[in-house]
């Protein structure tokens, strides 16, 4: 527009700052929701040096599973249903190793959750999950645990939601994170494992 700044600040009606760019605005401030706005045609431009931090996130884990080195769990059973596993009646600590994808270095892990749900039928069902990473090393791989929840053990049908919180894990590149559960079920009980996820914040 002929005459017009190349840049302009101007405080829009309904109270907020706008930031314009030959008349177009591209961004926003709402001082009353405490919001900055990159609206669509604008670019926010991190210089060399500069960080930012992003609230607290959860990434859903839902692929990937295997069976660990004691047997109980079935992965990819041939039905239609998305279970990244189960587990049948009679298993005694039946692991399960389910890698953590998705993951950036330099991001903090605060946390983790781990949906299933139990058949107990008055049975007795346990269920632990243990988060892990993996540092790689010359000699060999280091396994060390990161948190887990407080065991779950229930004699009741049970839509599980148990999650281990108060983590503060930086992501380093040379490291990989899996979660290590590990189910016993009486007789006919039985655990239906439906995901996992991870709460992270990018600083």
């Amino acid at each position: 527009m002929a005459g017009r700044l190349k840049t302009e600040i101007i405080h829009n009606p309904g109270g907020s700052i706008g930031f314009y760019g030959d008349g177009v605005e591209f961004a926003r401030i709402d001082g009353e929701n405490k919001t900055l706005d990159i609206l669509s045609g604008g670019l926010l431009d991190l210089n060399a040096g500069s960080s930012y931090s992003r609230a607290s996130q959860e990434r859903l884990v839902g692929t990937r599973a295997k069976v660990g080195s004691t047997a109980g769990w079935t992965v990819g059973a041939a039905d239609n249903l998305p279970y990244m596993g189960t587990v049948a009646a009679s298993q005694t600590g039946a692991t399960l190793v389910v890698p953590v994808d998705g993951l950036k270095a330099g991001e903090t892990i605060t946390g983790f959750k781990v949906v299933a749900q139990i058949e107990s039928a008055g049975g007795a069902v346990t269920l632990d999950a243990d988060l892990r990473k993996i540092t790689n090393a010359a000699a060999e791989p280091a396994d060390a645990s990161v948190g887990a929840i407080t065991q779950v053990s229930v004699t009741a049908d049970t839509a599980v939601a148990a999650e281990k919180t108060g983590l503060a894990e930086v992501v380093a590149a040379d490291e990989t994170f899996y979660v290590l559960l590990t189910a016993t079920t009486a007789l006919t009980t039985d655990i239906i494992l439906l995901g996992l996820t991870i709460s992270v914040t990018e600083d």
